[in-house]
């Protein structure tokens, strides 16, 4: 989600208001394309997980596994070493051995393309055997393998088998500026570019089946919010009123689109009803509102100024009383919810993160221009851009702040990442 309101708050350059505030037209005339992969440094493990050591798996499967697993901050990766003469998949194994040096352990092979999997729990040797078929690519293969170890481990459902959206910018500093929109694995691998235009493009938002991308950008010189759809490549708009359309945001049942309308300069929350047009506003004040999350499907929470500074609000669908939300800092803004989960920018610089019904927040990134925070559909890990080397790069940290990688893009900048729901297909 764009941090729209800073930037129009405190009157920035034109130039940088209209970056984060409304975005120029996509042009998806081209089928999807596959470009260069985002580059991977996990910068930050932690060393009091789960420990669980992982068998090479014939195919590579095993250091995919090994890399979501780390980047979720709940698990510490044994050293391999640790272990010798460890019998290989399908001969008898007898976890109580290995009590002292790993919690669990994982052994697989791939029969036939189909990838077998089996994890032992060493406290009690209990075993269990999961088969991930053969009709994915291996790295998806290999992530849903990872969501199997890692539900069955924790409880709680995995979120590698996603996607990423986001958009780059090259030539940032002159009149030859490209935009591209890319959709990518969690992980970054397997990057296709959507749209490719010298025109400012930003703000994705995914559909809650992962089938579409909502996004602004301008068209006739008026900005509106468009509604992609990433297999078909129809093109829908979303006719509003007459003003900025900006920082849409889907409804849990995909029936709605949530955003900011700016109309005479003031901006105020809007739903739009995607099946009869219908467009309902919910905020009618002198404030600021914008940057609008859906949190279950009766409410709504959005980014408004209205107590004399950018703070986070929340409202019922229906329009009525305004709860505010954050007290701490000097500002709160641009959250995105998952999983009962509220992840936020505090005084323009920082991601936060707390749960939705309760005070407070644990700050977890150290940047200087942390921005942009989308969380996994689980909510336990959160992407966010963050300037390094002088460039914007996005940032995976876990809601623990454990474990926290970088992704850098060859092909430019990286802005306005969006974290896919859960894949059906």
């Amino acid at each position: 989600m764009i941090n729209t309101f800073i930037h129009t708050f405190f009157n920035h350059s034109l130039s940088k208001t209209m970056t984060r505030f409304v975005a120029l037209l996509v042009l998806f005339a081209s089928p999807l394309s596959a470009v260069a992969e985002l580059e991977l440094r996990i910068s930050k493990t932690t060393n009091d997980g789960i420990p669980i050591y992982l068998a090479n798996i014939p195919g590579g499967a095993n250091g995919i596994i090994e890399a979501n697993l780390k980047r979720s901050g709940r698990f510490t990766i044994v050293n391999r070493s640790k272990i010798k003469n460890l019998p290989p998949y399908g001969k008898p194994l007898n976890g109580g051995v290995y009590t002292d040096i790993a919690d669990y352990i994982v052994r697989g092979t791939v029969l036939n393309g189909v990838l077998e999997i089996e994890l032992t729990s060493t406290s009690d040797n209990a075993k269990k055997l999961f088969k991930i078929t053969s009709d994915r690519n291996k790295r998806r293969i290999a992530h849903e393998a990872s969501d199997v170890i890692y539900e069955r481990i924790t409880r709680e459902k995995g979120a590698f088998d996603t996607k990423l959206a986001y958009v780059t910018v090259t030539n940032v500093t002159n009149q030859n500026r490209e935009f591209r929109l890319f959709v990518s694995d969690a992980d970054g691998h397997n990057s296709f570019e959507i749209s490719k235009t010298p025109y400012l493009m930003m703000s994705p938002s995914w559909s809650p089946d992962a089938k579409k991308l909502a996004f602004v950008s301008y068209e006739d010189g008026e900005p509106a919010v468009f509604v992609r759809n990433l297999y078909t490549y129809d093109i829908q708009k979303i006719e509003t009123k007459e003003g900025a359309n900006s920082a849409p945001a889907w409804s849990p049942d995909g029936s709605h689109l949530a955003m900011s309308i700016t109309v005479d300069g003031n901006s105020d929350i809007y739903i739009a009803n995607l099946k009869n047009g219908q467009v309902k506003r919910l905020t009618k004040s002198s404030a600021i509102d914008t940057e609008p999350s859906w949190s279950g499907t009766k409410s709504i929470v959005f980014t408004s100024n209205r107590g004399g500074g950018p703070q986070l609000y929340r409202m019922s669908i229906n329009g009525g009383k305004k709860q505010r939300l954050t007290f701490d800092g000097k500002s709160n803004s641009a959250a995105d919810i998952a999983n009962n989960k509220l992840a936020f920018v505090r005084d323009n610089r920082h991601i936060a993160i707390r749960a939705v019904n309760t005070a407070g927040a644990d700050r977890l990134s150290n940047g200087q221009f942390d921005d942009s925070p989308t969380l996994s559909p689980n909510g336990a890990m959160i992407a966010y851009t963050t300037m390094r080397n002088g460039e914007n790069a996005l940032a995976v940290i876990s809601d623990n702040g454990k474990s926290r990688q970088f992704l850098t893009s060859p092909v430019g900048d990286i802005r306005e990442p969006a974290w896919s729901p859960y894949l059906n297909q």
